[in-house]
């Protein structure tokens, strides 16, 4: 070969490594690009659409301290369209989300989403106000000087990002305060409170006797061993053993590509091996909710029972939560490990329901004993996880208890940024916090001021039987 070819094909070669790497570098930051910009669509789709908050306060509060390359991002609201587009920088990562009436915003992954049919109305006779304000029976004592002081603080404090307290007891409202922009009327996002939505939704279809928890779920796509062995009692206990990256830190992880990339989200944690034999292992796993409601849905489904409808017909309705509004993905599936809104007053709801043991004005809405299954400690999570459910346990090697200041039977929804519903069995109080908890961790400010609230109540059932 002559000289000057050896150096042509060289160039060409050089050439072609070159844009190899380019395109490999240019693929890379796509993928990265999508997960951003997906958050931010379906952030903003939710916020403004579900929650009826400006976009600009929108903007302004939610993506801060989360990762500076989000605000590379654009984001576009249309208004007519009910639409949100995010599109990263040099046309890297592009994602949409669309809002519909009843069942809120979803990403359009793939170019499309399912269609849904209209969500049944709420029954007339459930819109009444709940809770009521006023004082709880003559066996309760409210310190309401303590209550309106520790409120008060809390809201002062710029570092706590706090958005609403409220505190129930007795079935009745005692105390609600919320920050600027907010409201009684405001529906709150969920994140991983949806997870306790989703034990909940279970426990009343094991009432209505379409599952039992101590069963195999065995999905078809599931054909080893180990993993037919894997029963709703383990999912529910995020102890199934099977693989999944929990975390944000990384865009690509598999909650992240699970919750703001893919169309079908519940097949990335369907994929999963094995790691380690189900009922051995806890791991805190997002993609094990979201198992859990595709298998609620086969399992309703082969009972010609509507998979959408079941959660309004069955639970939401029956309470009155009209305000509810939980999100599917693009194929359908509710995702239930993160996205329910809701206002702080149809969150006491659940609150109450579980406190007086899954009986909602007479009527049962949860099987027996559920209340005590979704309190009952994992074997492997150090006392710190039920069903579903976060427990007020202290643990091994000094861990304590989550909030110190409330009693050890504690039980609780908890979501990111700081979002929880907590039960306090002693006193018949729940506890609720909505905020952000980017500048400190939810529970380290949520925490003294549930303290304050609980200490603020004092109860004595002599005192209401000599009434």
């Amino acid at each position: 070969m002559e000289p000057s070819q050896i150096r042509k094909t060289g160039l060409m070669v050089a050439i072609f490594i070159v844009l190899a790497g380019a395109i490999h570098v240019a693929v890379k930051a796509d993928r990265f690009a999508r997960i951003g910009a997906g958050y931010k669509a379906k952030v903003m789709c939710s916020e403004v659409f579900v929650a009826a908050r400006a976009g600009d306060d929108v903007l302004a509060m939610e993506f801060n301290d989360i990762d500076d390359a989000l605000a590379l991002i654009d984001v576009r609201v249309d208004d007519r369209s009910k639409t949100v587009r995010a599109n990263g920088p040099l046309g890297f990562g592009r994602a949409s989300a669309i809002y519909r009436d009843g069942v809120g915003c979803t990403l359009v992954n793939g170019g499309r989403v399912s269609p849904l049919e209209p969500i049944p109305s709420i029954d007339a006779h459930n819109t009444e106000p709940f809770p009521k304000p006023g004082n709880p029976s003559p066996a309760y004592s409210i310190d309401h000087g303590a209550i309106d002081k520790a409120l008060t603080d809390a809201f002062a404090d710029d570092t706590a990002d706090h958005r609403a307290f409220l505190l129930m007891v007795d079935g009745k409202l005692v105390a609600e305060r919320y920050d600027e922009g907010f409201n009684a009327q405001t529906p709150f996002l969920s994140w991983s409170m949806a997870k306790s939505v989703m034990s909940t939704l279970i426990g009343a279809a094991v009432q209505d006797e379409l599952l039992d928890v101590s069963s195999p779920v065995e999905p078809s796509e599931w054909n080893d061993a180990r993993r037919k062995k894997i029963t709703w009692h383990h999912l529910l206990q995020m102890q199934s053993g099977l693989a999944f990256e929990e975390t944000y830190v990384s865009p690509r992880s598999d909650v992240s590509r699970m919750l703001f990339e893919a169309r079908d989200a519940t097949a990335i944690p369907l994929s999963q091996p094995a790691e380690h034999p189900p009922g051995e292992h806890w791991s805190y796993s997002s993609g094990t909710t979201n198992l859990l409601s595709r298998f609620l849905k086969e399992t309703l489904e082969a009972a010609d029972i509507d998979y959408h409808n079941y959660l309004f017909e069955r639970l939401l309705h029956p309470l009155g939560a009209s305000s509810m509004v939980a999100e599917p993905d693009p194929a359908g599936i509710y995702l239930m490990s993160s996205f329910i809104y809701g206002t702080g007053r149809d969150w006491l709801r659940f609150g109450q329901l579980y406190l007086d043991d899954g009986v909602w004005r007479g009527e049962r809405i949860l099987a027996p004993g559920w209340r005590d299954y979704v309190a009952q400690a994992a074997e492997h999570s150090d006392g710190q996880y039920g069903a579903q459910f976060w427990l007020n346990l202290d643990g091994a090697d000094e861990r304590a208890r989550f909030f110190p200041g409330l009693p050890e039977d504690v039980y609780f929804m908890a979501g990111r940024d700081g979002q929880y519903v907590v039960m306090v069995p002693d006193k018949n109080i729940v506890l609720i916090r909505f905020g952000l908890a980017r500048k400190r961790e939810g529970m380290e400010s949520a925490g003294p001021v549930f303290a304050a609230l609980y200490d603020a109540v004092r109860y004595n059932p002599s005192e209401a039987d000599e009434d």
